[in-house]
């Protein structure tokens, strides 16, 4: 197989609270997003890796970092960032892997997890088991509906890898503003898709606590 992974970094991370977008931070000698284009570099399938940045960035992020991979500019939304991804990806690409660069802690084996289970399966997703008791509230939360199964609900993480052409046809209808999540719009074309466990840390840096917690992981 030959493969593309593409890395969303265009994001403004305000939730993060910082002057600089959370995944071009330093985190132990390396920007954050470069943890993951190493992990994905690693796997000799991956012949393109293509790291969707903010406009602004394109340049200078393609002169420092000369090879190993290739950056576009992402859009106001997810999904437009993902796109842009997509067009790069060559016609030769069996399966595209699209993995948010706020997922540093991303392994090895985590990815190949994932990878085998889509060549198996056409589409395949990671998630974690979901730990606390879930609730279904009313609208604006007042009061509670029901608890949900948590033996049967999962976290979904990135990466999600799709057969090419699947993803491309997912990417090509109408995409509702807000979507987060490429599983979702594979879903829409009544395609199944795999949940792999994860074996290793592999949470999202949303917060300043999440991201010193990623240090202490990497050091360790």
């Amino acid at each position: 197989m030959k493969n593309a992974a593409i890395i969303v970094a265009a994001g403004s991370g305000k939730r993060f609270g910082s002057r600089v977008s959370k995944q071009f931070l330093n985190l132990n000698g390396s920007p954050m997003f470069l943890w993951s284009v190493k992990a994905f570099a690693s796997i000799k399938s991956f012949k393109q890796i293509i790291v969707v940045v903010p406009s602004d960035m394109v340049e200078s992020l393609s002169l420092k970092h000369k090879a190993g991979f290739f950056c576009t500019a992402g859009g106001n939304e997810r999904f437009y960032s993902v796109k842009n991804g997509l067009a790069l990806v060559e016609d030769y690409i069996d399966f595209i892997a699209v993995h948010d660069a706020a997922r540093p802690l991303i392994s090895k084996k985590d990815i190949l997890s994932v990878l085998d289970k889509a060549a198996k399966t056409k589409a395949a997703v990671a998630v974690e088991k979901v730990k606390d008791t879930v609730k279904l509230v009313s609208a604006g939360g007042g009061y509670i509906l029901k608890t949900l199964d948590r033996t049967i609900l999962r976290n979904v993480q990135t990466p999600q890898i799709f057969k090419t052409e699947l993803l491309k046809r997912a990417y090509s209808g109408k995409i509702s503003v807000g979507t987060t999540d490429d599983s979702q719009l594979v879903e829409n074309l009544k395609i199944k898709v795999s949940a792999v466990e994860t074996k290793f840390p592999n949470f999202k840096i949303t917060t300043k606590q999440d991201f010193e917690l990623a240090k202490k992981i990497l050091k360790s």
